[in-house]
């Protein structure tokens, strides 16, 4: 049997992550490993995560680092795993026990796929009951360009052949959207994906503190991140020559939204680089650019007050339109 390789990063999460690593030894699969990634955590945790390592010895292994995010820390256990396939779960998450044995048996037997994705549940916030997550119960066929507007899975809920992991490269140490951005990296790679319809893990809803620290909401740090995650796959895009206007005319309007969410946050590098990416899009498709009237705002109210009666305008103008406004415009409750 071919070795499977959970990376799990932790950072300050003692209880949770105890249900976690036991949904992985429950797999059916049996040739398993377990990455336990300490990410600085400042509480009890690093003496649970010693403990889970004293109790499996020959299943887990423990490394420790400074805290710099879960990108970071899925590198570092990537380092030290030596499964064929990857699979990374977030330390508040479920899998369920037949997601290895379904997963790797799709990947053998759809040699042309590079990761297998599965139904992910998730509790509605309405109804209370687990519902199929994002696009986990569709058929997927092209990674990219199809998560450029929202992700489609959520971490746990694909299996990774290694040998797709080493030609995406590693995971960008941002603190938030770089599973979005690893993601798209593998579809701009030309990754196929297998299904395997049934519900295979679940997305655990909790109030404590995400991986990704959004509780804290749009910091100035987080949107650097959220702008640099974007940036990534902008460059990526423009070197593969990937600048169709039917995918690119909505990218280029989030750009846009990004650049206005930095500019409110005095983060005026990154701000005008974000108009400029939208430029740049709207050019190589001989389109008008949506900053023109911004820019001219901007050079008399500046950053802040220009945002604020750009985001004004936009409200005004989908409750006076009854359309709902797109999440980039001022709704983004999405990836919190």
């Amino acid at each position: 049997m071919e070795l499977v390789t959970t990376i799990i990063p932790v950072f300050n999460r003692a209880e949770m992550v105890c249900d976690a690593v036991k949904s992985v030894l429950a797999q059916t699969y049996t040739a398993i490993e377990v990455v336990l990634v300490d990410d600085g955590s400042t509480d009890n945790t690093p003496n649970t995560l010693r403990r889970l390592q004293q109790q499996h010895p020959t299943r887990i292994k423990l490394v420790r680092q400074d805290n710099a995010g879960p990108g970071a820390a899925r590198n570092k256990g990537f380092q030290v795993a030596t499964g064929d396939y990857i699979q990374y779960l977030d330390s508040d998450d479920l899998l369920h026990p037949e997601k290895f044995e379904k997963q790797v048996a799709a990947l053998k037997t759809s040699p042309q796929c590079g990761v297998c994705y599965c139904i992910t549940l998730r509790t509605d916030p309405k109804t209370k009951q687990l519902v199929p997550w994002a696009r986990t119960a569709e058929q997927i066929d092209n990674i990219f360009p199809s998560f450029l507007p929202k992700r489609g899975w959520a971490t746990l809920t694909p299996l990774w052949r290694r040998s797709v992991c080493d030609a995406i490269g590693p995971w960008k140490p941002y603190r938030v959207m770089e599973d979005w951005e690893h993601d798209l990296r593998a579809g701009i790679l030309g990754v196929k994906s297998v299904h395997v319809p049934e519900a295979l893990c679940t997305v655990v809803d909790h109030d404590q503190n995400r991986a990704s620290g959004m509780n804290e909401g749009f910091t100035p740090e987080r949107v650097r991140d959220f702008f640099r995650a974007h940036e990534s796959i902008w460059n990526i895009m423009k070197k593969n020559g990937l600048t169709d206007w039917s995918y690119l005319q909505q990218f280029s309007r989030t750009m846009f939204w990004v650049a206005r969410m930095c500019g409110e946050r005095a983060l005026k590098q990154e701000a005008e680089a974000a108009l400029q990416y939208t430029e740049e899009m709207t050019t190589l498709n001989q389109q008008l650019s949506p900053t023109r009237r911004f820019r001219q705002l901007k050079s008399v109210l500046g950053w802040r007050a220009s945002v604020w009666v750009a985001e004004l305008l936009s409200k005004v103008r989908s409750m006076t339109s009854r359309k709902q406004p797109a999440y980039y415009e001022w709704n983004f409750p999405w990836w919190v």
